[in-house]
């Protein structure tokens, strides 16, 4: 089996982009998850206990400028994203939910983590096989994380 180059993140299907400021001291890349905190776009802190919470993507870089508007592609049903796992890619991955992690402003699928679940997995990308180091996944994040209303996935 390959090993797979780790990429950033990125939005596989349409999605409702919207526009939020950017927090302070703020350093994401476009394909990062971010959330809203005090109505501030910021990048999702994995693993954390009671800020599970998911906007959506970054569609752009920050500025680093406070209050500069950001795109977001929003997170809800159907909305699909491609990542890197943490591991290998398997077939048994198809359905399971896991949490996510980062390294250098890279957004991964953490197959170790079944405690903070963020994403569930909708595919395998066709673009890699089954047992690739760092193979990519095709996910939605799971409705209860999502930060927009009205999620049911």
């Amino acid at each position: 089996m390959a090993t797979i180059t780790r990429l950033a993140a990125k939005l596989i299907t349409s999605a409702k982009i919207l526009y939020y400021p950017e927090a302070a001291s703020q350093s994401f890349k476009k394909g990062e998850f971010v959330y809203l905190v005090s109505g501030k776009v910021t990048v999702v802190a994995y693993g954390v206990a009671g800020s599970a919470k998911v906007l959506g993507m970054a569609m752009q870089d920050a500025s680093g400028t406070t209050d500069t508007a950001i795109a977001v592609a929003i997170a809800e049903e159907g909305v699909m994203f491609e990542m890197n796992v943490t591991t290998t890619t398997a077939i048994t991955q198809v359905g399971a939910s896991y949490g996510g992690s980062i390294s250098s402003n890279k957004h991964s699928l953490a197959i170790a983590d079944t405690t903070f679940k963020y994403f569930k997995v909708k595919d395998l990308s066709p673009q890699d096989a089954a047992g690739d180091t760092y193979g990519r996944v095709l996910v939605e994040v799971m409705g209860n994380v999502c930060q927009a209303s009205g999620q049911t996935s």
